[in-house]
C-alpha cells in the first residue's frame, strides 16, 4: 500500500468520525494548554525570583529577623530590633565590609493634591543608594544633615511619581504621609527591577531617622541590615564578623539571621524551579489521562473496522501497513490536538495575565509542549495499531 494511499484513508476515517475525533483530542488538547501554562508559570517564578535579587550583587550580606528560630508563637514585638548604633558597631569590627545601611518598610496612603496612592514607604539609613545599586535620575540624595536631623523629604520611585504627579515633574513638590509632608528631593531611575522584595519603582525612600521621629512604624514592623563586602571572596568572613558583633551588643541575636545574596538568589531560583516541575508532573499526568483516552478510542475504532481490516489483509496488505495506518491516524490526532492546544494558549496566557501570578510564555514550552502531543497520542496509540495488524483476516471477516 502506497502512503498516499494511507493518509487518505486516515483522511476519509477522521472526516467521517468528527465528533469522535473531537471528543478523542479533547484530553491532549488540555493537556497541551496546560504543560505550556505551567511552564510559563514556572518561567515567570524563575524571572520574579530573579528579579527580587537582581540589583544585589554576590557580595552583598544582610541581617533579617530568623522567623523558623523565632517560632510562631513569639510576639515579633518583643524582640530587640536592629538600630543605627548598632549598625555603627558592625562597620567599626569588620575588616571586611565596604558599607551597611539599615532599612525599614510599611504600606501608607501618600496624597498629593487631588490624587492618593497607597505604596511601600521605606525608611534607610546612609549608603543605600551605593550598596543596593540604586541610581538617583532627577535631583538628589539625602543629605548628611537629613539623616541627622531627621528631615522630612523623600526620594521616590518612577512609577509611584508617574500616578501621583502624571507629566508633572515631582521633584521639589510636596507629598502628604499621615500627618506629615514631605518635600521630595529626588526621582529614582526606573529599573524594573526588584530590592530583596521591594519594588524601588513604586517605592517612596525616607530617612530611617525622620520615620521613627514620625513614628511611622507599628510595632511589628522589622528591620533589615544590607552590608556590602570587599569582594565576594570576603563574604563568609564577613558574615562571621557580623554575627560575632550580633551576639556581643544584643541580647536577642539567635533571632537574626545573616545571608549573602547568592545563597538568596540560588535558593529563590531553585525554589521555583522545583516548583516548575511540580507544575510539569501534574502536566504529565494530564497527557497520561488524554492518552488512555485516545487509546480507548483507538482500541473502539479497530472494533469497528475489523471486517475493513480483514478485507484489507485479506487484498494482500501486509500487517506492517495496517500497523502504519493506525499509527499515522493516532499520530495526525496528536498533532491536530496540539496546533489546537498551542493556539487556545493564548488566550490562556492573555488570561493569566489579569492575575498576580508571574508568567512568561516561552516557544521552547509551546514546542515541548506540542511534541507531548504528538509522542502521547502515538505511543497510546501503538498497542491498538498493533493488535489491529495482528488481526486474522478469517476472523475478521467474520466479526458481526
Amino acid at each position: 500500500m502506497r502512503l498516499s494511499e494511507i493518509f487518505h484513508i486516515v483522511y476519509i476515517n477522521m472526516i467521517e468520525n468528527k465528533f469522535r475525533l473531537l471528543l478523542t483530542t479533547l484530553g491532549i488538547i488540555v493537556g497541551t494548554i496546560t504543560i505550556i501554562l505551567v511552564i510559563a508559570i514556572g518561567k515567570g517564578g524563575e524571572m520574579e525570583a530573579a528579579k527580587q535579587f537582581s540589583n544585589l550583587s554576590a557580595d552583598t550580606v544582610y541581617v533579617n529577623l530568623d522567623y523558623n528560630a523565632v517560632g510562631a508563637k513569639r510576639d515579633i514585638s518583643t524582640i530587640e530590633k536592629l538600630t543605627p548604633d548598632l549598625a555603627d558597631k558592625i562597620m567599626e569590627e569588620s575588616n571586611t565590609l565596604q558599607g551597611l545601611y539599615l532599612r525599614s518598610s510599611t504600606y501608607k496612603e501618600v496624597v498629593y493634591k487631588n490624587s492618593k496612592q497607597s505604596t511601600n514607604l521605606v525608611g534607610v539609613t546612609q549608603g543605600y543608594v551605593e550598596i543596593s545599586n540604586i541610581f538617583i535620575e532627577q535631583g538628589a540624595d539625602f543629605s548628611e544633615y537629613d539623616f541627622e536631623d531627621s528631615e522630612r523629604v523623600a526620594v521616590i520611585g518612577s512609577r509611584i511619581a508617574e500616578k501621583l504627579f502624571g507629566p508633572d515633574d515631582a521633584v521639589g513638590n510636596y507629598i502628604k504621609i499621615g500627618d506629615f509632608r514631605y518635600k521630595i528631593v529626588g526621582l529614582l531611575k526606573r529599573s524594573e527591577d526588584g530590592l530583596q522584595g521591594v519594588d524601588t519603582d513604586s517605592s517612596i525612600f525616607i530617612p530611617y531617622s525622620t520615620m521613627m521621629k514620625d513614628n511611622i512604624l507599628d510595632k511589628y514592623s522589622t528591620t533589615q541590615a544590607v552590608g556590602k563586602a570587599l569582594g565576594i571572596e570576603n563574604i563568609e568572613r564577613a558574615k562571621t564578623e557580623i554575627k560575632s558583633t550580633l551576639n556581643y551588643y544584643m541580647n536577642d541575636a539567635s533571632a537574626y539571621m545573616v545571608s549573602d545574596a547568592g545563597t538568596r538568589i540560588e535558593a529563590a531560583t531553585a525554589s521555583a524551579t522545583t516548583m516548575k516541575l511540580l507544575l510539569v508532573s501534574v502536566a504529565v499526568i494530564v497527557f497520561i489521562v488524554g492518552g488512555i483516552g485516545i487509546m480507548n478510542v483507538m482500541f473502539v475504532t479497530v472494533k469497528e473496522r475489523t471486517k475493513e481490516i480483514g478485507i484489507l489483509k485479506a487484498l494482500g496488505t501486509k500487517e506492517k501497513d495496517i500497523l502504519f495506518q493506525f499509527l499515522i491516524e493516532a499520530f495526525c490526532i496528536g498533532v491536530f490536538s496540539g496546533i489546537i492546544g498551542v493556539a487556545l494558549s493564548f488566550f490562556a496566557i492573555g488570561f493569566m495575565n489579569y492575575t498576580d501570578i508571574p508568567v512568561y510564555p516561552t516557544l521552547e514550552g509551546k514546542i515541548i509542549a506540542l511534541l507531548f502531543a504528538v509522542a502521547t497520542s502515538t505511543v497510546f496509540g501503538f498497542y491498538p495499531a498493533y493488535k489491529a495488524s495482528m488481526l486474522m483476516p478469517v476472523k475478521a471477516l467474520a466479526e458481526e
